[in-house]
């Protein structure tokens, strides 16, 4: 019989071609923008307003490109200035702050700079542990600005709440979620990387930050095991 089969599928096959299977363009990661993609189309949604904090490179490895390609816009926050005049020029439409992203009152950090920029930081026990490896070397430790994330949304979105964060600040993503006000800023959509450093392909899971989202009435769309989509169950339900 499965020969049979095998037989029908090849002259079939011959005359018809199969279906292509499409793949889709992702500038995320690990696919996160389109799993972000579908959930606000399947609430209706086309264009969407976002902040994305620890942007680096405007269009590679980066959560928000999809949206800004589709007509979408927000703020771009990046502390290294070797990446600024390249926002700029490649997302005109969103506004470009050359700053890190606070946990409280100070208004100046430090920010460890590595040859592998994905791996800049501002803490400095991540910093010494990647260099303590061997494999990546301090090149630079510079000043930089420092804003919270309810500054940005009162002064650079109009007062309007983003409709999607996206975190990636290598280290202290937590302490600032801790800080963040959810009850006064309940934002549908984040993506937060939820993996430990390491030098392999082997890394902890930040399981304290899922915990955290959870109470503060997120639950988990999707899990990338580098990032995790958490949505607002107050927004997903309504």
């Amino acid at each position: 019989m499965d020969k049979l089969k095998s037989l029908v599928k090849k002259i079939v096959f011959t005359f018809i071609k199969p279906p292509v299977v499409q793949i889709y363009n992702t500038n995320s990661q690990a696919g996160e923008d389109k799993i972000v993609e579908f959930l606000f189309k399947s609430k209706g949604i086309q264009a969407i307003r976002y902040i994305d904090i620890g942007a680096n490179d405007p269009i590679g490895h980066n959560n928000t490109y999809l949206f800004y390609s589709s007509n979408s816009s927000g703020v771009l926050i990046e502390p290294d200035t070797t990446f600024i005049s390249r926002l700029e020029a490649a997302r005109p439409r969103d506004t470009v702050i050359n700053a890190a992203v606070s946990t409280g009152s100070d208004t100046e950090a430090e920010l460890y700079v590595f040859a592998d920029s994905a791996l800049n930081t501002l803490s400095k026990a991540d910093a010494e542990l990647r260099q303590a490896s061997g494999l990546n070397k301090i090149l630079q430790i510079k000043k930089v600005p420092l804003l919270t994330i309810a500054q940005v949304i009162d002064q650079y979105m109009e007062k309007c709440l983003p409709d999607l964060v996206s975190l990636d600040v290598e280290g202290v993503d937590l302490e600032i979620l801790r800080s963040f006000p959810f009850e006064k800023y309940p934002v549908p959509v984040w993506i937060v990387e939820t993996c430990a450093y390491s030098e392999d392909h082997i890394k902890p899971k930040n399981t304290e930050i899922i915990d955290l989202m959870l109470s503060r009435d997120y639950f988990v769309y999707a899990d990338t095991y580098i990032n995790t989509i958490f949505v607002h169950q107050n927004w997903f339900k309504a």
